[in-house]
């Protein structure tokens, strides 16, 4: 262990478990580097890990991937198959599926630093949080990046600006859109009190209903939880060229937009704000500005999407709370 890695494991004032949750979805591909990131986690003395894959109902060779890879795991690892597509299943499967006093959230096509998990779980501690989300750091492709996608889109793509957080680092318990579950942690606790991932939300294959988990963590800080973000808890974002397109970050923007409606946002339902985005979409396109027309074409695409959602949200039985409802999947 680095002596980094050694004084987090100082600072700890009780031996603590944790679990390492990946969702995947038919990405053999990444989930091997994914896996060797994890494996690779400075775990300090005194502390238990263990991995839980949740293979969500992958056709490629996930199996086989977790297989290979995990034939060197320093600590337990296991896989379990969940048939229900869609994000928010694997999400709570793999709560029920944890061991852990901290369950800690990694896409699989991110990759964690050594002390990610260490670093997570101590500001937790330090803190009193009942669930944080860390930094993401975007791995391009290797193509050239297009002019237009500049720092302020990044968010779409799930990747944080490192240096517009260093200059303005969001306080406790505010609820930013750049809260992402590719990077996220909670306590157990967090689970029993405020319940989990709305499984009438989260990404099914090539739909946009995404939100399940600024759902959460606006809950969460509703019922008076603790939330917080810890920015030197990094993981690192592959960023495929496939989305690398307008087309996509179009539709994760107006993905994004029924989430926020679903979590109880207000900033996407004004109709002047669509308006000045129309107008100063148009401006820059006058003026030849690529990302300007891009940005702006992306909060209209919120705005549409927002208000989608107020019409789902709308058709939906009063019979149960959001919190409620987060809790149908619990044992």
């Amino acid at each position: 262990m680095s002596p980094r890695g050694r004084s987090l494991a100082r600072s700890g004032d009780r031996p603590t478990k944790l679990t390492i949750a990946i969702p995947t979805h038919s990405r053999a591909g990444t989930l091997a580097e994914t896996l060797r990131s994890v494996f690779a986690l400075e775990i300090p003395s005194g502390w238990d890990a263990e991995c839980v894959v949740v293979d969500n109902a992958s056709t490629d060779s996930t199996a086989a991937v977790f297989d290979s890879v995990a034939r060197s795991a320093p600590f337990p690892a296991r896989r379990v198959y969940e048939p229900r597509k869609g994000s928010s299943f694997a999400r709570n499967r793999a709560v029920d599926e944890s061991a852990g006093d901290v369950v800690l959230f990694i896409d699989d096509d991110a990759l964690a630093e050594p002390d990610w998990a260490a670093r997570m779980v101590v500001a937790m501690e330090r803190r009193s949080l009942d669930a944080a989300c860390g930094m993401v750091i975007p791995r391009w492709p290797s193509t050239k990046l297009p002019r237009w996608l500049g720092p302020r889109l990044w968010v779409k793509l799930a990747v944080h600006d490192r240096e517009a957080l260093a200059r303005n680092r969001p306080a406790q318990n505010e609820l930013l859109a750049n809260y992402f579950s590719a990077n996220a942690a909670f306590r157990r606790q967090a689970f029993e009190r405020f319940g989990r991932f709305r499984e009438d939300l989260g990404v099914v294959g090539d739909n946009p209903l995404s939100g399940e988990d600024t759902e959460l963590f606006a809950r969460i800080i509703r019922a008076g939880g603790a939330m917080g973000f810890v920015p030197d808890a990094v993981v690192h974002h592959m960023i495929g060229p496939e989305r690398i397109r307008r087309a996509y970050l179009l539709k994760k923007s107006f993905g994004y937009g029924i989430g926020s409606a679903f979590a109880g946002g207000r900033s996407h339902n004004r109709l002047d704000k669509l308006a000045k985005n129309v107008l100063r979409m148009a401006a820059a396109a006058l003026r030849g500005d690529g990302e300007g027309v891009m940005y702006h074409g992306c909060e209209c695409a919120n705005f549409l999407g927002y208000w989608r959602g107020r019409i789902l949200r709308a058709g939906q039985p009063r019979t149960a709370s959001a919190g409620q409802v987060g809790k149908q999947a619990a044992p």
